[in-house]
């Protein structure tokens, strides 16, 4: 199978290491003879993947949209189209077998604040352009599924599931690096994984870690895309929506910058999985998520305890997890300062308890790899009107 992957944008940080892991996982399966992967040279992809490991794989970076030229030489002699992202783009008709993996249903869910209605429609529209005209998609979680139906209605009960939270990479042991982060950070810190988009509720987050009593003895590692925005000082407020309210926020309720928190914007991918490792724990405030938490599943594979969001669709992936997790209205800031002193007085029975889950069974990325390719061959077919 000859399969083209087309990403113009994804989200850095969590969406880039889920495409990493994909797109390496189909190049490995025999039945694939490769998998070219076209994407804007923003996303920085050909730095993650190293083709001569994975020689099945052909990173093109391309600033123009390829699929307004027929037949044009990258999309050609593919059997399968696979739409990593249709998150933004509108859909326009490759003239190929087209799956996409419709990742979340936040925008519809979650309104940012202040925007306009006209916004949201158009991302309406083009949300339904994807679901109604794709060949098949691919979600994440029932609860997206759910989400999808209620927006979209019946035509996405079609949808295939194949659960992405997984481990993203396993992690080995790099006494130096531990070293290194034990001499630039104050162990032992809280840490929170996750770009300033505001459903990831980072305002709720601070807000309650103001009140947590052991503040001084645990600091807060925030880690991921514009965090690093949150160091700026007033009145030199960044133009980015949201953040000036943050930055306000940790003025107002007396938070001191690498003291209390600190904010460290995206880390190489080779530091992430150390910092989980040797956090005290690791918490998840967000509002709503697509398939559940890579951070989440990423501390619980290396026995980090959790403290994480009641939501269904967190709910749904942890139930395969036998750790004890220490679980939070997230829009309630004293019911996740009462989830962080909880954590704190009770540590020992949260450590162990995360610590005897570090080998609950999971599935591979090979396993995901193969269930795309099955969903892939019953696109090839239904597209030239033959049904498996």
């Amino acid at each position: 199978m000859k399969i083209l992957i087309w990403s113009y944008m994804f989200s850095i940080g969590g969406g880039g290491r889920l495409l990493t892991n994909l797109a390496t996982a189909l190049a490995r399966q025999p039945d694939v003879h490769y998998v070219r992967v076209v994407l804007s040279a923003q996303t920085g992809f050909k730095d993650r993947v190293s083709t001569l490991d994975h020689p099945k794989i052909d990173i093109v970076y391309s600033e123009e949209d390829i699929r307004n030229t027929p037949n044009h030489p990258y999309i050609a002699d593919c059997d399968v189209v696979y739409v990593f992202w249709p998150h933004g783009p509108a859909f326009v008709d490759f003239h190929k077998p087209t799956v996409i993996t419709f990742h979340d249903a936040t925008i519809f869910d979650y309104v940012p604040p202040f925007t306009p209605g006209s916004v949201v429609r158009e991302h309406w529209e083009k949300a339904k352009d994807w679901l109604e005209r794709s060949t098949h998609v691919v979600v994440s979680s029932e609860y997206v599924k759910s989400r999808l139906v209620a927006h979209f209605g019946p035509v996405c009960q079609s949808a295939f599931l194949i659960p992405h939270a997984i481990s993203p990479s396993k992690y080995f042991e790099n006494p130096s690096v531990d070293t290194t982060l034990t001499q630039l950070f104050p162990f032992p810190y809280f840490i929170y994984p996750a770009n300033t988009s505001p459903h990831k509720n980072h305002y709720n987050l601070l807000l309650a870690y103001s009140r947590y009593s052991r503040r001084s003895q645990h600091p807060l590692l925030l880690i991921g895309y514009n965090t690093e925005m949150l160091r700026s000082v007033p009145p030199y407020w960044p133009e980015l929506a949201s953040i000036p309210t943050l930055v306000s926020l940790i003025k107002r309720v007396g938070l001191q910058i690498d003291k209390d928190v600190f904010p460290l914007g995206l880390v190489q991918d080779q530091l992430v999985a150390p910092l989980i490792k040797n956090a005290f724990a690791l918490i998840m405030p967000s509002l709503a998520e697509g398939g559940g938490s890579y951070p989440v599943e990423e501390a619980l594979s290396m026995g980090t305890p959790v403290l994480c969001s009641d939501i269904p669709v967190m709910r749904e992936h942890l139930a395969r997890r036998s750790a004890e997790v220490a679980w939070f209205n997230p829009e309630s800031p004293d019911d996740m300062t009462r989830a962080m002193e909880s954590l704190t007085n009770n540590y020992a029975h949260f450590k162990q308890s995360a610590l005897q889950g570090m080998n609950d069974p999971t599935v591979s990325w090979d396993d995901i790899a193969k269930y795309y390719i099955a969903i892939f061959h019953s696109a090839h077919f239904h597209y030239r009107g033959f049904y498996l």
